[in-house]
């Protein structure tokens, strides 16, 4: 039996990352550029490639931190694996959105499944979070018999997917396809020591994990319930029903039938009245009209992926984001959500006062280490060398806590020098050389590149099969002059089997010089 991708399937799945990167949690991939640069020939080869004899590798995990005390376990596969995964999904997602409520009645309102080659989007436009709060607010104003909400949602929610589930409805919605076959193999492999959880991060996951709430979403619908869910967010809108009866109903049927569990902590009954005020709040974000309409427009850029139009920018530079992303950060409770709307805004709006903010505030920005290293790029290409005199604080947060201790946060900081926003030299780099994990090294690599340590290159040459990030190698390694680098590449052919591999080499070598502007690659930020 042989399985192999439609190439519209694939060319769908290479323009989604192409725009929005293969995660939203780790830097991207660096190869996205030459999917980006080689689309046809990408698709023809893959689109020949047998999925049922094709062994995917595993994954790199990592901690990411989710809020102030609480962490996640995140996951990055390999471009190649990301690609085909993704293509896959793809394959299915009319089967899967199938299975799924009907999109009008707006009940399982996340990641609906629509393809749009053209643009590389993957899911409706209109079905944001923003969507999602303004619908609840029609709901509420227009059923004057509801009276109590119930506002809960998973707990640890894609680590918690169970895995036997997940196969027998793949096995319910598309059996007997190739594609679904991939998939199952793929996610075994990259949870190999369990038999719970998706790769959290990508796009692909998101709608195998809309997929496996597709029975509650009907449970819930046949049990009479009024619900409203947002990924693993549940709002139940109550007229008579006891809060603890509907809870208990919910709790059942994730807990018997997926496994899956509610999260005390963040579980809730609300009056009628108090949820207006708050789906007020979180409509405009904050009390000011002005303000709220700025923030509400840069929200909605966001999830649409353009910019505030000049009006909407101007009202932007009126507010003093500083003091309001200060204020947030200084909360007793983070809100995660409005603290990265308020770090984009300041990407967007670029106030003065925002480099000076990061300097002074540096050390307590380490915790949002994405959102800072995306800014400070932002700010730096208006302002050439504002960050140059952090390069020693940024080295030492590197090597102390939290970033010694989340992988996530000393991944990020790493990228401030794989994107060149503040310059090192090889000198400053040795104290780096010491960070144990396979992603530390990927972006040590990256950053030696940039350095044009061609030394270590050279002393590299050799021991490509045994690396721990050859396609990494190969492109810090474009620093080698010319004739010396294509030389090697074409003696690199039986270490670069796999699919793609040739075709990579062949890019590197045609691209030599403009590898390192590539790391630089604008990614739309995708939303969460």
């Amino acid at each position: 039996m042989a399985h192999r991708l439609n190439p519209a399937s694939l060319e769908a799945a290479i323009r989604h990352l192409c725009r929005y990167g293969d995660t939203d949690i780790f830097p991207h991939l660096p190869e996205l550029a030459f999917f980006a640069d080689e689309e046809s020939a990408v698709v023809s080869e893959l689109a020949r490639l047998d999925l049922d004899t094709y062994s995917p590798l595993g994954a790199i995990e990592a901690l990411a931190p989710k809020g102030r005390h609480s962490f996640r376990i995140a996951h990055q596969l390999s471009a190649l694996d990301t690609l085909i995964l993704l293509a896959c999904v793809v394959e299915i997602g009319g089967k899967i959105e199938t299975k799924r409520q009907r999109v009008a009645n707006a009940r399982a309102f996340s990641y609906r499944f629509s393809v749009d080659a053209s643009n590389g989007q993957l899911f409706r436009g209109d079905r944001t979070f923003k969507d999602w709060l303004n619908k609840q607010n029609d709901i509420i104003t227009n059923d004057k018999k509801i009276k109590l909400i119930v506002a809960t949602d998973i707990s640890d929610y894609y680590a918690r997917v169970n895995y036997h589930r997940l196969e027998n409805l793949l096995d319910e919605v598309s059996p007997n396809h190739g594609a679904a076959r991939f998939i199952k193999k793929h996610i075994k492999t990259i949870r190999a020591k369990q038999t719970f959880g998706l790769p959290v991060g990508g796009s692909a996951a998101r709608l195998l994990a809309e997929l496996t709430l597709s029975d509650t979403d009907q449970a819930l619908r046949d049990q009479g319930l009024l619900v409203r869910r947002f990924v693993d967010d549940f709002r139940m809108f109550l007229k008579g029903t006891d809060p603890y009866d509907a809870l208990g109903y919910l709790a059942q049927q994730l807990g018997i039938n997926e496994g899956l569990s509610l999260n005390a902590a963040k579980t809730s009954v609300i009056t009628r009245k108090e949820y207006i005020r708050r789906l007020e709040r979180l409509t405009t974000d904050l009390d000011e009209e002005a303000q709220g309409v700025a923030l509400d427009a840069l929200t909605a850029a966001l999830y649409f992926d353009g910019e505030p139009d000049a009006d909407d920018l101007e009202r932007l530079k009126g507010l003093n984001l500083v003091e309001m992303l200060e204020q947030e950060i200084e909360s007793k409770n983070w809100d995660m959500g409005r603290i990265k709307v308020l770090f984009r805004a300041l990407k967007v709006a670029k106030p003065g006062g925002a480099i000076d903010f990061i300097k002074d505030r540096f050390s307590d920005l380490v915790i949002f280490a994405r959102e800072v290293c995306l800014l400070m790029e932002a700010l730096e290409s208006s302002t050439l060398g504002c960050f140059d005199d952090l390069l020693e604080t940024v080295i030492k947060a590197i090597m102390a806590p939290p970033a010694s201790s989340v992988q996530l946060i000393r991944t990020w900081l790493l990228e401030i020098f794989v994107r060149g926003i503040i310059e090192i030299r090889l000198a400053k780099l040795k104290e780096l050389e010491s960070l144990p994990a396979v992603i530390d090294k990927r972006q040590l690599i990256l950053i030696r590149g940039r350095c044009n340590d061609r030394n270590y290159f050279r002393s590299q040459k050799t021991a490509i099969h045994n690396h721990v990030a050859p396609w990494s190698l190969v492109w810090g390694a474009s620093c080698l002059p010319r004739d010396e680098y294509t030389t090697w590449l074409d003696t690199l052919k039986p270490s670069f089997s796999r699919p793609l591999g040739a075709l990579f080499l062949k890019w590197a070598a045609r691209n030599k010089g403009e590898l390192v502007e590539k790391l630089e690659s604008p990614i739309v930020e995708h939303p969460e």
